[in-house]
């Protein structure tokens, strides 16, 4: 995954609060959500890489929090197609989401899963 990718992915979620690695922002504002990722070996010459990006979301407030955020991301990235600054293309698709248990009973996690397809032309 390139550092244009994670920009462009950036830009994209200013709709909700959004860091990536972990949360390093005060006061730490509810529901927010970071980001990271998974990459997928490549074994063809054609310059694709294929990656997993995992949104995680907490919030202290309702489920419904969680939920409407994920309404806006899936809505973000339908079929989201895009030609990076530094030329490579790029496809980000929503693939599913999943509840996360916590220990903490005030505590609500949600785990949303996005493929990304970046096409590298060097």
């Amino acid at each position: 995954m390139t550092i244009e990718s994670l920009r462009f992915i950036k830009e994209q979620l200013e709709l909700i609060n959004y860091e990536f690695g972990q949360w390093t922002s005060n006061p730490v504002p509810y529901p927010y959500w970071v980001g990271e990722y998974n990459e997928i070996e490549n074994v063809n010459e054609d310059g694709l890489q294929e990656t997993t990006f995992i949104l995680t979301g907490t919030t202290r407030g309702s489920w419904l929090e969680l939920e409407q955020d994920k309404e806006k991301i899936e809505q973000l990235f339908k079929d989201k197609i895009a030609i990076l600054p530094n030329d490579n293309g790029i496809a980000i698709f929503y693939m599913n989401s999943l509840i996360v248990p916590v220990d903490d009973m005030e505590l609500k996690r949600m785990q949303i899963n996005l493929q990304i397809k970046e096409w590298k032309v060097n």
